[in-house]
């Protein structure tokens, strides 16, 4: 909505907005900690972040897998696919990002229910 009105001589226009928070910025590489019953891991995560859609890696303890996800805002959710010694394994990541960590739960099918926390990388020079 647009409204003008005259200050004297002057006439100004005051514009109304909707202001729409910009997805935290993501992309890069992450140092993971997985915890679950089964065991903690340390995957190294990379993010290539296109608005609020997320694709990338996660590397861990069964190689490299392909990932996909979204970020709204701090909120971020991904879903990593691997296959762990032998069987098809999703994990469903989703959690909180604050600048250079972010933190959250999981679920992976057989391995159950665990959190996860992140650091991001450095960028070299």
């Amino acid at each position: 909505m647009v409204k003008r009105f005259l200050a004297g001589a002057t006439t100004v226009w005051l514009a109304s907005a909707t202001l729409i928070a910009e997805p935290a910025k993501v992309a890069g590489q992450w140092n993971f900690t997985v915890e679950l019953e089964v065991g903690t891991g340390h995957p190294v995560v990379t993010f290539k972040q296109d608005g609020e859609k997320l694709t990338g890696t996660y590397d861990g303890r069964y190689g490299v897998s392909a990932l996909e996800g979204t970020i709204k805002e701090k909120k971020i959710e991904f879903t990593v696919t691997m296959v762990a010694e032998g069987v098809s394994v999703s994990g469903v990541f989703s959690g909180t990002v604050e600048g250079d960590t972010m933190s959250g739960n999981v679920e992976f099918d057989e391995a159950g229910e665990g959190t996860w926390s992140a650091t991001r990388t450095p960028a070299k020079k």
